[in-house]
């Protein structure tokens, strides 16, 4: 939802609103049977432009201290509300070279960031055994280290509603899951 929201350039929250009632208008409904239908490894790739647009916010979790920055913003001395973020705006540039691959941050890792404990993943195409197309995966710990080749190196471990537990590479990752953006509490 949260690519669709940016491509269509509105807030996810308000995507969400939408899709979540049932009056909705007949619009909403004929535009998404109209979305292109992409494979595994493009909607990994939209995914991953999306978030090198609009970065993840941080997420504060419970057990965490509120910090000043986290903080909310009152309304100014006269009264007035705090307005939101005005919505995204897709631009693109003349001066893009669409043929260049995306390319993971200056630091080598594509998930580190995005991906933590607790994150909900989606698969979109089955892994061999281990979870179905649909199910809901939750990261349960991430690695991160050097491979053979020297170059960064990030993995992981996620659970299936059975219970059992895999470690996953950005790689597998992109073919094979979707975040849907939610977390859940791992004490």
């Amino acid at each position: 939802m949260a690519d669709v929201a940016c491509r269509w350039s509105i807030r996810p929250e308000h995507l969400s609103r939408i899709a979540a009632d049932e009056d909705r208008d007949l619009k909403w409904d004929d535009l998404v049977r109209s979305l292109p239908a992409l494979s595994s490894f493009e909607r990994s790739c939209v995914t991953a432009a999306r978030l090198s647009i609009i970065p993840p916010k941080p997420r504060r979790r419970k057990d965490q201290p509120i910090g000043e920055l986290d903080q909310p913003v009152a309304a100014d001395s006269a009264g007035t509300a705090v307005q939101p973020d005005p919505p995204f705006k897709w631009e693109q540039g003349d001066d893009e070279d669409e043929d260049e691959p995306f390319a993971p941050g200056v630091d080598g890792f594509r998930y580190n960031s995005y991906l933590s404990r607790g994150s909900e993943l989606v698969v979109v195409q089955e892994i061999d055994g281990f979870a179905r197309e649909h199910a809901i995966l939750v990261v349960t710990a991430t690695r991160v280290g050097v491979d053979p080749a020297g170059g960064a190196q990030e993995e992981y471990q996620c659970e299936s509603a059975t219970g059992d537990r895999r470690w996953i590479a950005p790689d597998q990752i992109d073919d094979w899951l979707v975040s849907n953006g939610k977390m859940r509490d791992l004490r």
